[in-house]
């Protein structure tokens, strides 16, 4: 029946005659969605931005349903507005939870006590470090037990013992809330820990704290670890240690085996999805299930008469998909992949196959329903991304298929060759191209064998790899089962099967070391902004439907309005990196380290140390400086400084030194004997040739001015032996105009001293304060030389050095200067135009609270 003329929408839909019933049955599922996840992103946003932004959604379909009557219109409106609100609420729940009375959180943390729980998963053991998960059952403080609640992450140094899951454990920790790095561009390790119910962490050094307090725990889950636990141990047995890294982490979920050169090969080649059982595996899974009982059920003409096959197929392809996501631990990126799944094999049980977008829309519904906050997870993100872009891609690539190229290739047996290779490369593509700006906001980097790399991977791993590792982990659950009644033969079969797995993993290993070994197979790339992501997939989407859009003088607006977007955000970008003309000077929030980012007026970029830890398995060149560089579209340092060798502030210069073009590095000249992190950073400065400067005062410097900003080496004196590492820091004076900037290292009183008696002018309206704000710097004269009005100090969060001392705060604040900490006011950044200054900080609480 068609509907009345009043009834069409004006404009652009009447003109492409679309009718709006149509529109919103089609939709209604896709813009629900959408209105739930933005009321969930909202959470971060200002309200003064999501609430505005919430009011254009709901008008804008107010505007398109306003010539609609009866009672459907009104009824969309209060639903989008309780999916808007209902999004908030459920994040909100997540992220600023109201906390029970016995939960941890309500303890006056960081807070020492004796805590007693039981391990909820399986501990997570690699050569570096070890994490106990566990879930609280009680805590005594002041030697009586109390009830607690609540998850504690618990990091272990060195863990060897053989907790498993369901252990009762009593602990001696420290207990702490989570924190980030208040770097821009930083990992969000506060959310990533909520979202998954965690608030509270601690840390061991060893497990001579650690004793266990109970019987384990006993039940199905019990039984399901225990074979995982046994599962992995036959991987080891069977397999050499890559291959068993590798068949662990896409059988069994346990990533922590796998070599870091092995994960940064499949990151540089684009693969490094597939070492992480997200949407690809699962959907292999389902995809080779749904295609074996398709074909079993299919030579059975009873069941082709009496029933149908593809329903019956999808029926039967969920059992094997949850034994997978319980094999592989059931974390919740698997849980999330295995919802996605079952909504997909749903739509071939009510017979809604082709409406791919709307089943991706109640999957993503379902999902961010059941696990709030899924949403900011990068692997959340990559999976609809990559599906959407496939859905799109397959609609396209179908629709310029002609009927008669297609029955003409059938009947050559080349065809048959061509049409899969070419199908598959259309759904790598797809996939890329959707995921493409994604990639580059998490992870900033962008492969250029990635299709190459996929179209020789996934398949492999598909059929050769995650078949048989399946098949060989049913069988030894079946052997762990029936304990003695056939375990030879099972164990025989289990190992055949592992072995052929083991020896496809060697040659996919393989084929990834050896594209990844190609000068350009990869590149690391700066941050998109939000608004250059929506401009992407703008782009491509009206690409792809680009002759759909009626009439064509439409066709052309909205190509020309996103390639002029396009064209002023770059020119915006560039004249910002390129075209500058105040310096700014950013001290991160890198823990207990230093490192300083100088902007000179122009492009020239300077970083002052890089931070550092002792972990092996965190580098703050990678985890914090690199984001925050390519966050501010810096994707070249002209120049390195070291102040003195310490781990805290040259750890994270290597990273910067291999990956950002440096052209010069400036140190004192000393050397860190014996550590591995400065020798790499030697070898990375010779390999890539990058020139060598060491500066002491008096010297003439390398680059006395860069962009009008005059820089003095003010200590150490040339030729001056016998200091310590501190005193014997780099310490810098920049000049902009009436502006000076005094950066000071680590030097304590012995070199202030030292400063002071060279009656070098000190003066200046910034000051780094000296070695972390410790007592033994800072002296009352050397302030008063100096009369800073800003003073920056870089400290670690609750450092153990219980970093500034009171009396050196109450020194500054008697000089009448405004205190700053990193620790606190998170990184600060200095902008000056020549003539004054202005601060800028990441938390507000961060000022004045010295």
């Amino acid at each position: 029946m068609s509907e009345r003329p009043s009834r069409r929408l004006p404009l652009v839909l009447a003109a492409a005659g679309v009718r709006l019933d149509t529109l919103l049955r089609q939709t209604f599922l896709v813009l629900l969605a959408i209105v739930f996840l933005a009321g969930q992103v909202g959470w971060e946003w200002p309200a003064a931005f999501v609430w505005p932004s919430a009011g254009a959604i709901l008008a804008g379909t107010g505007v398109l349903t306003w010539r609609t009557s009866g009672w459907r219109p009104v009824v969309l409106l209060c639903l989008l507005c309780a999916a808007f609100a209902a999004g908030r609420v459920a994040v909100q729940q997540v992220h600023a939870p109201d906390f029970p009375v016995h939960h941890l959180r309500q303890l006056d943390l960081p807070k020492k006590v004796i805590l007693e729980g039981w391990l909820y998963r399986e501990p997570e053991r690699s050569p570096t470090r070890g994490r106990l998960h566990l879930e609280a059952e009680r805590v005594w403080r002041d030697e009586k037990p109390r009830p607690a609640v609540g998850k504690v992450r618990v990091t272990v140094r060195h863990l060897k013992g053989g907790w498993q899951y369901g252990d009762r454990l009593c602990l001696t920790v420290k207990l702490r809330p989570p924190r980030n790095f208040h770097t821009p561009g930083s990992f969000d390790h506060v959310g990533y820990l909520a979202r998954r119910g965690i608030y509270v962490t601690a840390f061991l050094w060893d497990e001579k704290d650690i004793e266990e307090c109970g019987e384990r725990e006993r039940g199905l889950r019990h039984r399901i670890e225990h074979i995982r636990r046994t599962t992995g141990e036959f991987f080891d047995t069977h397999l050499e240690s890559v291959p068993a890294a590798v068949l662990r982490a896409l059988i069994i979920g346990d990533k922590s085996r796998i070599d870091p050169e092995v994960r940064n090969d499949f990151q540089r080649v684009g693969a490094a999805h597939v070492l992480a059982i997200s949407g690809l595996h699962v959907g292999t899974v389902a995809f080779l299930a749904y295609q074996m009982w398709w074909w079993l059920l299919g030579r059975s003409h009873y069941l082709l008469i009496a029933w149908s096959v593809p329903k019956l197929a999808a029926v039967l392809t969920i059992p094997v998909v949850l034994v997978y996501a319980v094999l592989a631990g059931g974390n919740v990126s698997t849980w999330r992949a295995v919802t996605m799944a079952c909504v997909f094999l749903g739509a071939i049980l009510f017979d809604q196959k082709e409406e791919g977008i709307r089943s991706l829309a109640l999957a993503a519904l379902i999902i961010c329903f059941l696990w709030p906050g899924a949403v900011f997870d990068a692997s959340f993100q990559l999976s609809f991304a990559a599906v959407l872009g496939i859905l799109l891609g397959l609609r396209r690539f179908r629709a310029r298929q002609e009927p008669a190229e297609e029955t003409e290739m059938r009947r050559r047996w080349v065809g048959r060759l061509v049409r899969p290779l070419r199908l598959f490369c259309v759904v790598s593509l797809s996939a890329m191209a959707g995921s493409l700006p994604l990639v580059a906001f998490h992870f900033h980097i962008v492969s250029f064998v990635g299709l190459l790399a996929n179209l020789l991977i996934v398949p492999l791993l598909g059929i050769f790899v995650i078949v048989p590792g399946l098949a060989a982990a049913v069988l030894l659950a079946v052997n762990v089962i029936l304990s003695s009644a056939a375990p030879v033969l099972l164990a025989w079969a289990a190992a055949l099967l592992v072995k052929l797995a083991g020896w496809i993993i060697q040659i996919m290993v393989w084929l990834v070391e050896t594209l990844a070994a190609f000068p350009y197979a990869a590149t690391y790339v700066v941050t998109p902004t939000l608004f250059e992501v929506a401009l992407f997939y703008g782009l491509c989407v009206t690409l792809i439907f680009f002759s759909h859009i009626n009439p064509p003088a439409l066709r052309k607006t909205v190509l020309a309005c996103l390639l002029g977007a396009i064209l002023l955000d770059g020119g915006y970008w560039i004249a910002q990196r390129h075209f500058r003309t105040d310096l700014r000077v950013t001290f991160l929030d890198v823990g207990q380290g230093d490192a300083t980012v100088i902007e000179f007026p122009g492009s020239h970029v300077m970083v002052i140390d890089g931070g550092g830890f002792l972990s092996q398995t965190f580098d703050s060149g990678e985890a914090i400086l690199a984001p925050f560089l390519w966050q501010k579209k810096i994707g070249r340092v002209d120049t390195l400084v070291l102040t003195h060798p310490h781990l805290d502030h040259y750890g994270g210069l290597e990273f910067l030194a291999r990956h950002f073009g440096v052209t010069a590095f400036w140190s004192n000249g000393k050397q860190s004997k014996g550590s591995r992190s400065f020798t790499a950073l030697d070898e990375t400065l010779a390999e890539r040739g990058i020139e060598t400067h060491v500066l002491c005062r008096s010297a003439a410097v390398p680059e006395p001015k860069i962009g009008g900003v005059r820089i003095q080496v003010l200590h150490p004196p040339c030729g001056r032996t016998g200091l310590d590492t501190n005193n014997s820091s780099l310490v810098l004076r920049l000049s902009h105009g009436d502006v000076d900037m005094l950066l000071t290292g680590d030097i304590e009183t012995t070199a202030e001293d030292m400063l002071l008696s060279a009656r070098e002018p000190l003066d200046s309206e910034v000051l780094k304060v000296p070695h972390h704000g410790s007592g033994t710097s800072s002296s009352p004269r050397f302030l008063e030389a100096v009369s800073p009005d800003v003073a920056v100090a870089s400290l670690g969060h609750l450092n153990r050095f219980d970093f500034p001392p009171p009396e050196v705060v109450e020194r500054y604040e008697r000089h009448g200067v405004e205190f700053l900490r990193t620790d606190t006011a998170g990184a600060v950044t200095i902008t000056s135009d020549g003539r004054g200054y202005r601060v800028a900080i990441t938390r507000q609480e961060g000022r004045n609270d010295g």
